[in-house]
C-alpha cells in the first residue's frame, strides 16, 4: 500500500508539474527526462576504480540539472532524474536504497532533501526497498565546495550515524554529486559500522 501511495504521489507531481528538461526547461524526449539536445550532450561516466557508479560526468546539462535541483527549487526534477539514474547504473540484486542526508539547517533552507527525493525515485524505478531513517547526520557540516580532499574528509569525519535496520544488508547509497568521495566514504563508514554487508555509492554525476 505504501508503494502504491508513493507511486501515486509521483504521478501527481508529474500532473501538477508537467515534465520539463531539468537542464534547460524544454520538452523532454521520453524516456529520457532531458530534451534531445541536452541528452546528447551528457558525457557518460566510466566505472571508477573505487567502485562508485555515476550516471554521467559532471558538467554541461547534468550540471545544470543538479544546480536546478539543489539550488533552483526544482524539487519535481528529482523524480525523472532518479528514474534516469536507475537505468544508467547496475544495482545489485536484493540491495536496499539509502541516501546521503542533508543537515537539518540546509534541509530547512532548501525545504526538501534532494538526495532523499532522488533515492525514492531511484528505488521505485529499480524496484528496490527504500530504507527511511537508516542514515542521519549527527552534526552540521560546512559546504564542501572549494575544499581539497583532506579538508573535505576532516569536515565530514564522524558526521553520520546509521540505524540498526542496515545490519546484514547490501545497500545502494544515493547522492547527487560525488567529487572526491569524502562524504560518501564517511556515510559508508557509518553504514558499515552499523553492520551493513556492502555499500555501493551511486550518484547522478561524478566531478573532479
Amino acid at each position: 500500500m505504501a508503494g502504491e501511495l508513493t507511486a501515486f504521489g509521483a504521478a501527481l507531481l508529474d500532473l501538477v508539474f508537467p515534465p520539463r528538461c531539468p537542464a534547460c526547461g524544454e520538452d523532454p524526449l521520453p524516456p529520457s527526462p532531458f530534451c534531445a539536445i541536452c541528452e546528447g550532450a551528457i558525457e557518460p561516466s566510466p566505472d571508477a576504480q573505487d567502485g562508485i557508479q555515476a550516471g554521467a560526468l559532471f558538467g554541461g546539462p547534468i550540471a545544470d540539472a543538479v544546480h536546478a535541483l539543489k539550488y533552483g527549487g526544482r524539487a519535481e526534477a528529482a523524480s525523472p532524474l532518479g528514474r534516469w539514474l536507475s537505468g544508467r547504473v547496475r544495482v545489485p540484486a536484493g540491495a536496499a536504497v539509502v541516501w546521503v542526508p542533508l543537515g537539518r539547517r540546509r534541509r530547512i533552507e532548501r525545504t526538501y532533501d534532494q538526495a532523499m527525493l532522488l533515492a525514492a525515485a531511484f528505488a521505485r524505478a529499480a524496484d528496490r526497498p527504500l530504507l527511511r531513517g537508516a542514515l542521519h547526520r549527527v552534526r552540521e557540516t560546512i559546504p564542501q565546495v572549494g575544499r581539497d580532499r583532506a579538508a573535505r574528509a576532516r569536515n565530514v569525519a564522524g558526521a553520520f550515524a546509521a540505524a540498526g535496520s542496515v545490519a546484514g544488508r547490501d545497500l545502494v547509497l544515493v547522492d547527487d554529486v560525488v567529487t572526491t568521495g569524502a562524504t560518501a566514504e564517511a556515510a559508508s563508514l557509518a553504514l558499515r559500522g552499523a553492520g551493513a554487508r556492502t555499500v555501493l555509492v551511486v550518484a547522478l554525476a561524478r566531478a573532479g
